[in-house]
């Protein structure tokens, strides 16, 4: 226990002290919330990788293989062809040309400035601030569940003092803090997600054997829809999230986040795979019936093949993994609030936005932990909206403006109809409703927002 310990309280003070050494570099607001700009290719991969994977990759994507065996792989497939590579191919260059032009410095100001409208970029801001809050209480969460598990102590304690670590970094070094933060969060969690499976592979026989793993589900159970459905969410809905787009406003130019490209899709590659194929293996080394929940395969598995010593350092893989995306969240929300909602150029506002959401999500989430588990299950279900809903409201608009499908009444046809659907199906869930394709709900809340895109774009032509 000692060990683990050690190692987190080692990680958490590394990040503290990251964003006390950014600190005087952000303290203009384009230092704050796009570090001027500055950002090289290596930096830029690593923040967007490990922005993009959460710790929902490593335990929860494991457990989808455990649970669907070799038909899960086709998630990791999108991840790395459509969230990563694709993502930077025909976004990346589009926003970072744009942002640049336009002077802007958030993904709701660059609507606001294309389409001279004030109005727009605070709705905008207030939508991302509403989905990205909620999709930071889920992240927490469970980051704090799993800690609090391994360390045997209190949640709130636990999401308190994680949540803390990274409102003081990301409030003293804003984007500065938060890439190398990110950096320093990839390495960890790519490392100990490509040892786990090296590790696992050696155990089984190699990668053939995988093949031979048998699901906790039997093949008629496998829902195949749903499949695809989260292997879309996972992947197309990086396209409409402002915390991954605004990535590419730090770079100097396009060229650089060309440079970025293969080393942010080796990076998707090595942390997706890695998670889905040590899932299979542990569908091969651990039956069913001695795992139970499938979100335990992953940690059984961990301690299993590294003992405690082992455990300790991957258990600081999946926090970083967790901070990493939570802490791009806390600087879009601070953002989103102060600089697209309330139009205030204040980085004392900004740094104090940014540190009061964090902490908002952290209670947020422990209050729902907190709850009885029929009434925090049906809360978590409204939570876990907050990325459908985010990336609803800004896919389609996103993507068809960089790609010069341009009109104002397009973009708020489409943010209302998609961010209305993916609340709807969310709500559905909690209450245990029945809506159509309810399997589908991702896939069918990008279809609705793209076909009133079209609808309104063709009506002003």
């Amino acid at each position: 226990m000692l060990v683990t310990e050690s190692v987190i309280t080692a990680y958490l003070a590394a990040s503290l002290a990251l964003g006390a050494v950014f600190k005087s570099k952000a303290d203009s607001v384009k230092g704050f919330l796009v570090a001027n700009r500055e950002i090289g290719k290596w930096l830029l991969a690593f923040t967007f990788g490990a922005t993009y994977f959460s710790s929902v990759v490593i335990v929860v994507g494991g457990a989808w293989a455990y649970m669907w065996g070799t038909d899960s792989l086709l998630i990791p497939a999108l991840n790395v062809v459509l969230g990563a590579l694709a993502t930077f191919i025909f976004l990346g260059r589009r926003v970072n040309r744009l942002s640049i032009e336009l002077d802007a410095l958030t993904v709701p100001e660059l609507f606001g400035r294309l389409y001279s409208s004030r109005g727009l970029q605070r709705l905008m801001g207030a939508m991302a601030a509403v989905g990205l809050t909620l999709y930071a209480a889920t992240v927490v969460s469970s980051a704090s569940a799993m800690l609090a598990s391994v360390l045997h102590l209190n949640i709130a304690l636990v999401a308190a003092v994680v949540a803390g670590v990274m409102a003081v970094y990301v409030a003293m070094g804003g984007m500065y803090s938060v890439v190398w933060t990110d950096t320093l969060q990839g390495v960890i969690m790519a490392s100990g997600v490509l040892l786990l499976l090296v590790f696992s592979l050696s155990h089984v026989g190699g990668l053939a054997a995988l093949a031979e793993a048998k699901p906790a589900l039997p093949p008629g159970r496998v829902d195949r829809l749903l499949i695809l459905d989260l292997a879309l969410l996972t992947s197309v809905a990086v396209w409409g999230l402002p915390q991954l787009i605004n990535r590419f406003y730090t770079a100097s130019s396009p060229s650089v986040i060309k440079r970025a490209t293969g080393i942010a899709t080796l990076f998707a590659f090595i942390v997706s795979y890695g998670s889905f194929l040590s899932g299979l293996a542990a569908a091969r080394i651990i039956p069913p019936g001695r795992v139970g929940d499938p979100l335990k395969a992953i940690p059984s598995l961990v301690h299993l093949l590294f003992g405690p010593v082992g455990a300790a350092v991957f258990t600081a893989a999946v926090l970083a993994a967790a901070m990493s995306t939570a802490d791009s969240i806390a600087l879009t929300v601070g953002s989103s609030i102060v600089y697209d909602v309330a139009g205030r150029r204040d980085t004392r506002l900004l740094r104090l936005a940014s540190f009061a959401s964090m902490l908002a999500a952290a209670a947020i989430a422990v209050l729902t932990l907190a709850m009885p588990r029929s009434m925090a299950s049906a809360v978590t279900a409204v939570f876990r909206t907050g990325w459908t809903f985010t990336a609803g409201a800004f896919l389609v608009p996103v993507a068809a403006t960089v790609l010069g499908y341009r009109s104002r009444a397009a973009v708020l046809a489409s943010s209302a109809v998609g961010a209305l659907t993916a609340l709807a199906y969310g709500v559905a869930k909690a209450l245990h409703l029945a809506l159509p394709l309810m399997n589908l709900s991702f896939t069918v809340t990008v279809a609705a927002s793209l076909a009133a895109y079209a609808a309104s774009y063709a009506a002003a032509r």
